[in-house]
């Protein structure tokens, strides 16, 4: 491999939050240790934030670059989709957004980063603007994975509705719950629901509970209902207002990531 040039900040944040939304906190600490640096171990703080600490760290030891470039390819590396090919694929194609301008690409059959001078560093200008605009929001990674092809393509109502499909299954499995839509929400995360997003010990902490709950039902009866939702033609939604909406299921499907399943009298 040549030489690597150190990378920049801004390309060690965005690599942070590709880390911090592909792995769970628990999942941090094995992610560096297989790596090859066991001391790195997550404090639970913001994911990505302590991944970038992290990162900008290792970058300071020597050989930096190499110790970043090393996390990259555990990051790529395919053993570690299993199952998930889906995912690995748009990772490469992120990760490969950013070494471009390194004149770097990872080999997405290996994982391993190779020299590839032919890439052009204006790689980004020839994204679409629906790729910019989506991809600049930073989605949950289920959000990229349900939603991301169907909106470069304009379909922004499939986009947005297949999203609220996949995490109103996801608050269903983690709820263990029979129910669906805003009955589902309801149910699971009341005071007195099986989903708890914090410890509810303080009247702050239930009033943000009940905050997340009201945002899913809103979410549902708006998007997801599930007995009868209007047809396409009846229900335009334009490119911002898909944006939006995603942004909001991003930062809700980040929330029941942290929830803890709580089963009353057990």
């Amino acid at each position: 491999m040549k030489r690597i040039e150190p990378f920049s900040l801004s390309a060690l944040e965005k690599i942070a939050k590709i880390i911090g939304e592909r792995y769970k906190g628990s999942e941090i600490t094995e992610f560096f240790r297989k790596v090859g640096f066991p001391n790195i171990r997550h404090d639970g703080s913001t994911k990505w934030r302590f991944v970038y600490a992290a990162l900008e760290e290792l970058q300071k030891q020597p050989y930096g670059p190499y110790n970043v470039a090393k996390v990259i390819e555990k990051l790529c590396d395919p053993q570690e989709y299993f199952r998930h090919a889906e995912n690995h694929k748009s990772i490469i194609e992120y990760v490969n957004e950013i070494l471009s301008f390194y004149d770097l690409e990872v080999n997405s059959t290996t994982g391993k980063i190779i020299v590839k001078s032919s890439i052009s560093p204006t790689l980004r200008s020839q994204r679409s603007q629906a790729e910019v605009m989506f991809d600049a929001r930073n989605f949950h990674s289920e959000v990229r994975k349900n939603a991301r092809l169907l909106f470069i393509e304009g379909e922004h109502f499939h986009a947005v509705f297949e999203c609220c499909k996949a995490f109103d299954k996801y608050v269903q499995e983690k709820s263990r719950s029979n129910k669906h839509g805003a009955e589902l929400m309801g149910a699971a995360l009341s005071l007195k629901g099986s989903l708890k997003i914090n410890t509810q010990r303080t009247e702050t902490e239930r009033n943000e509970q009940e905050g997340v709950m009201h945002l899913c039902i809103g979410l549902m009866r708006a998007i997801r209902n599930p007995e009868a939702h209007e047809p396409e033609l009846d229900w335009p939604i334009t490119q911002e207002d898909a944006l939006n909406i995603l942004s909001l299921i991003s930062l809700l499907w980040q929330k029941i990531d942290t929830a803890v399943y709580f089963e009353r009298g057990t």
